[in-house]
């Protein structure tokens, strides 16, 4: 009996989403489409035809806020949406419906937006988690 879902565990940091992003297009590429995304970098996969798929990653709360608005704006340009993890969005597309080479991101202001998005959603909470936890064992 042949498989047609599977789980794959991967792990990237939150700078590593260029990595990912070519990650799930080679699966993609190797029939396997993503489904979900659940705890601890377990990726889902279900059994598809073989196809040139770009993956895109976006981080955005707000976004993830206004779920409905915010997937249709990309939907509008083509991307599929496909699951939100730890305040990432993941869509899709497939290289034959791009007339050159595409991104979720219009320029490079858009794409440094989102980097700040992750700067100020992730990083500036964990040096916070960090220098409370030095400062709890300087002074106990």
């Amino acid at each position: 009996m042949e498989m047609t879902t599977k789980q794959e565990r991967k792990i990237f940091t939150i700078t590593e989403y260029d990595r990912e992003q070519e990650y799930l297009s080679r699966r993609h590429r190797e029939g396997w489409k993503l489904t979900s995304v659940t705890g601890y970098g377990m990726y889902h996969f279900e059994q598809c035809e073989p196809e040139d798929v770009v993956y895109q990653l976006d981080y955005n709360i707000e976004g993830n806020i206004n779920h409905e608005e915010y997937t249709k704006m990309f939907e509008d340009c083509g991307w599929e949406y496909i699951t939100t993890y730890v305040g990432y969005a993941y869509f899709r597309k497939p290289v034959a419906n791009m007339k050159e080479e595409e991104e979720i991101f219009f320029d490079d202001s858009s794409k440094l937006e989102m980097m700040q998005r992750i700067f100020k959603g992730r990083m500036i909470p964990m040096f916070i988690v960090f220098f409370l936890y030095l400062f709890w064992h300087i002074t106990g």
